[in-house]
């Protein structure tokens, strides 16, 4: 098994241990074996790819938070990257805008993600959310 096989069999485990029984009860078990599907399917390629849009997200909203304009055009230049990060781990690649706000949500809402966004800046899950939000409030224009 490569490193890379690895390194994402590892990541499995970690969800099933931290997070499983809890995505399981809110999701169902098709849902959450779907996403374990997804990430074991990725390829090496695949895989750069989303951590560069994931790094390319966190590194503007480390510059836009705080005091930045949640609406203006860096901040959603910075939600459709954090868009195309999470689809890179969504069933067929497919962008959901209700299901990218419904995440940026999740990370004002949950403790455990919030810390990780305020780890990267003080305030980067509030700014996050708010970009995300406008971003996809202009996706139904």
């Amino acid at each position: 098994m490569s490193d890379f096989e690895t390194m994402k069999k590892k990541m499995i485990e970690e969800n099933e241990k931290n997070f499983g029984e809890e995505i399981r009860e809110n999701y169902g078990d098709d849902v959450y074996e779907t996403s374990n599907n997804i990430l074991a399917g990725l390829t090496e390629e695949q895989w750069r790819r989303s951590e560069m849009l994931r790094i390319k997200a966190e590194d503007l909203l480390q510059e836009l938070t705080p005091g930045g304009d949640s609406t203006g055009e860096r901040a959603m230049e910075m939600a459709k990257l954090h868009g195309q990060w999470a689809s890179c781990f969504w069933e067929n690649g497919e962008y959901s805008p209700q299901a990218h706000l419904a995440i940026a949500q999740m990370y004002v809402d949950d403790d455990r993600f919030r810390s990780y966004y305020e780890g990267i800046v003080k305030g980067g899950a509030r700014f996050l959310y708010d970009a995300v939000k406008h971003y996809v409030e202009q996706l139904d224009c």
